[in-house]
C-alpha cells in the first residue's frame, strides 16, 4: 500500500467530481482484522445506499464500487494493518492507505473526498520515519507520537553485509576497532568466525541500503530518525540521500531493540521539531488576537482559507461542521446534517489552508485556544 505523501495529498485534494467516496476504519497492526473488515463491508454497503439515494443505477454501483470489493477480498491486505484505513474512490481513481492513526468510523459520498482525518500526517504528532540499521538487519517504521508499524523492506534493500560485499562474511556481533590500518581506514570487526571490513565496504553495503529505500521514500518529508551504532550511523549520515534525515540518532545496537522501544526513543528526540509551531502559535495566541488576526467565526475562517489568508488552523478532534458556501454573497449557510447537497466546512477549510502553505491541527477541545469554537485560525494578514 503506498505511503501517504504531500503530493499524493494534494492530487486527492484536487479532485472535484461527482460521486467520491471516502471511507475510514480503525484497524488493528495483528491478525487478520475481521472486526474491521466487518466494519468496512457495512460502510461499502451504506456508500451504496447512499448512491442509489443520489440516483445512480443499480448496476452502475456495482461496477462502480467494484475496487471496493476487490479490497474486501484481498485477504492479505488485511494481515498487514496498521491503526487505521483510509479509501477513496472516484471515477477514474482508487486508492487507499494504512495510517499509524486511529480513525474513527466513518463514510461519504460528496463532490470531492473528505481528507480532515489525515491532517495529523503532517502537523503536530505527525509521522516520522524510524530506520533501525545495523550491518546484519534493515527495518524501517512509520509512526506518529502515539503509534507505530512497521513497513516491510526486505525485497527493497540488502539486510546484511553478506548480500552486499560477498557471501564469506559471516558473523556475531560488530564492532569498531581504530588504528589497525592507518587513519580513516578502521576495520568493523566480526567476532567468532567473522571478517574484517574496511569502512569502504561498509559504506558500499549502506549505499545499497539507501538506494532501496530511495524510491520508498521519495516524495516524502517526514524526518527520518536512524537507530544504530555510533558508528554506522556517521558513516550512513554522510552517504544518505533523503533530505529529512534528523540530526540525532538512537544510539545502540537497533537488532536489540523491540519496535515499540524504538517508538519510545525516537518520540523525545522528535517531539520539539513537532511541537514548536504548534506551541508558538498556540503561544502567540492571545497577542495575535489583540492584532486582530485570529478569528473562530466559522463563515470567515472558510473564506480567508480560500483566499490563503490562514497560517494556522486549529480544529477541535472527530467533529464536523456541515453548511453550503455562497461564494457570490459571501455567506455561509450552518446545517446540523450532513445531506446531499452540504459538506463538511471543516474539511474544505483545512484542505485550503493545507493547500497553501499554512498548518492544520486537530486538537482536544481542552487544548483549543477558544474553548466553545470547533474551529480557531491565526491570520496571516
Amino acid at each position: 500500500m503506498p505511503l501517504m505523501t504531500r503530493k499524493i495529498f494534494h492530487e486527492l485534494a484536487e479532485v472535484k467530481q461527482h460521486p467520491c467516496v471516502s471511507i475510514y476504519i480503525p484497524t488493528e497492526r495483528v491478525g487478520e482484522n475481521k472486526k474491521a473488515w466487518i466494519r468496512f463491508k457495512n460502510l461499502v454497503q451504506e456508500t451504496r445506499n447512499e448512491l442509489h439515494e443520489r440516483g445512480m443505477q443499480g448496476q452502475k454501483i456495482l461496477e462502480f464500487t467494484q475496487p471496493l470489493d476487490m479490497l474486501l477480498d484481498d485477504s492479505e491486505v488485511w494481515r498487514h494493518m496498521s491503526d487505521g484505513l483510509a479509501v477513496f474512490l472516484s471515477p477514474g481513481k482508487f486508492a487507499y492507505s494504512t495510517f499509524p492513526i486511529r480513525f474513527k468510523d466513518y463514510a461519504e459520498v460528496n463532490a470531492h473526498f473528505y481528507l480532515l482525518p489525515l491532517m495529523p500526517v503532517f502537523n503536530g504528532d505527525g509521522r516520522f520515519f524510524i530506520l533501525a540499521l545495523s550491518l546484519n538487519q534493515v527495518r524501517l517504521l512509520e509512526g506518529t507520537r502515539d503509534h507505530v508499524i512497521e513497513i516491510p523492506v526486505d525485497d527493497l534493500v540488502p539486510q546484511t553485509m553478506e548480500e552486499t560485499v560477498g557471501a564469506d562474511y559471516e558473523q556475531k556481533s560488530i564492532q569498531y576497532r581504530t588504528g589497525q590500518t592507518g587513519g580513516e581506514q578502521g576495520l568493523y570487526h566480526g567476532q567468532g568466525r567473522g571478517k574484517d571490513f574496511k569502512k569502504e565496504e561498509v559504506a558500499k553495503h549502506l549505499r545499497e541500503v539507501d538506494r532501496g529505500l530511495a524510491g520508498l521514500l521519495q516524495g516524502h518529508d517526514a524526518p527520518l530518525v536512524v537507530a544504530g551504532v555510533d558508528y554506522v550511523f556517521a558513516i550512513y549520515r554522510d552517504l544518505c540521500a533523503y533530505n529529512r534525515l534528523f540530526k540525532k540518532h538512537i544510539s545502540g545496537n537497533p537488532d536489540e531493540m523491540h519496535m515499540q522501544e524504538l517508538h519510545q526513543k525516537a518520540w523525545p528526540l522528535l517531539e520539539d521539531y513537532f511541537m514548536k509551531h504548534r506551541r508558538d502559535t498556540l503561544r502567540q495566541y492571545d497577542f495575535l488576537a489583540s492584532k486582530g488576526r485570529t478569528t473562530s467565526i466559522l463563515a470567515d475562517i472558510v473564506f480567508a482559507a480560500d483566499e490563503g489568508r490562514v497560517d494556522s488552523l486549529f480544529v477541535a478532534k472527530d467533529q464536523r461542521a456541515y453548511g453550503l458556501v455562497d461564494r457570490e454573497s459571501h455567506a455561509v449557510q450552518l446545517q446540523e446534517e450532513k445531506t446531499k447537497e452540504n459538506h463538511c466546512l471543516l474539511d474544505r477549510a483545512a484542505k485550503a489552508t493545507f493547500m497553501q502553505g499554512g498548518r492544520v491541527y486537530l486538537l482536544d477541545w481542552e487544548e483549543m485556544p477558544e474553548k466553545e469554537s470547533v474551529a480557531t485560525a491565526t491570520l496571516r494578514y
